[in-house]
């Protein structure tokens, strides 16, 4: 019987405890903590369904006790310990599964960031930006916690001597899985956030548009406004006061309008 410490024994039985590793006298504590984002793989069809897109990570802690050669996984459910058969060999190839399942995951990201740069530039109908952001929050969350299992899996491989099991080049070929989806999750999320720079761009050129179209359609209105003020003043001796005096102002009006578009339209061409 493993007689473990009573923080250690709530560290184990926390489903969303961090990555951790810490020496006993008796034993050692290994938690690493995954995520695990999406099931089945993408593909137009999914990329393109709405429920693909809102299917949220889970992420999981797995808890082991090590004493010596034997390692122990913590069944939170039966709240027991289940020894590994074969020790450091059954935990190799249990983080093999889990940490090859989430680099599958990642390749799905990386395809799903392509889909909204395709959206973009496409210019399709639904809103890409709502994908992103359901997207960038997921792995900005990912990176944070597999950011601390690289560490805690170093410290793990650092303390331990696998040469004796023959287990050395597998546990090492594990950090480098681990340290290489950080790259992608981190790379991941430089591709999110060029996206979000260049919808931005795209979004205040849009704007700046506007506001020019609008500053030259004030630029030709705002004189008419003056000439219509003008001859709005209830005052005597208004110029063209006779029978036809309107229709007069009103021709007039139109070719001031006319030749200060074409004004603006030339100033605008010569630049």
């Amino acid at each position: 019987m493993i007689q473990l410490h009573e923080l250690h024994l709530k560290d184990l039985q926390n489903p969303i405890h961090p990555s951790l590793y810490e020496s006993h006298k008796d034993y050692h504590i290994f938690i690493l903590r995954l995520p695990e984002l999406w099931e089945g793989k993408a593909n137009i069809l999914a990329l393109r369904s709405k429920e693909f897109w809102k299917t949220k990570g889970r992420f999981f802690s797995y808890p082991f006790v090590i004493v010596k050669d034997e390692v122990f996984y913590y069944d939170r459910k039966l709240e027991e310990l289940t020894r590994f058969d074969n020790g450091f060999k059954d935990l190799y190839l249990f983080l093999d599964e889990k940490i090859n399942a989430y680099m599958e995951d990642i390749e799905i990201a990386h395809d799903k960031i392509a889909f909204i740069e395709e959206s973009l530039y496409k210019k399709q109908s639904f809103s890409p930006m709502e994908r992103w952001h359901v997207l960038k929050k997921e792995l900005s969350r990912t990176e944070r916690v597999i950011t601390k299992a690289v560490d805690v899996f170093e410290r793990f491989n650092t303390k331990h001597n696998f040469s004796e099991t023959n287990l050395d080049n597998e546990f090492s070929d594990l950090h480098e899985h681990l340290e290489r989806s950080l790259r992608s999750t981190i790379a991941a999320n430089t591709q999110l956030d060029d996206i979000y720079r260049y919808y931005n761009i795209q979004t205040n050129d849009r704007l700046n548009r506007s506001i020019y179209l609008l500053t030259i359609i004030s630029v030709i209105f705002l004189p008419l406004n003056l000439v219509v003020g003008f001859f709005g003043m209830n005052t005597g001796g208004l110029p063209f006061q006779h029978n036809y005096g309107t229709l007069d102002a009103f021709i007039a009006m139109i070719i001031f309008a006319v030749a200060l578009t074409a004004a603006v339209l030339w100033k605008i061409k010569s630049k």
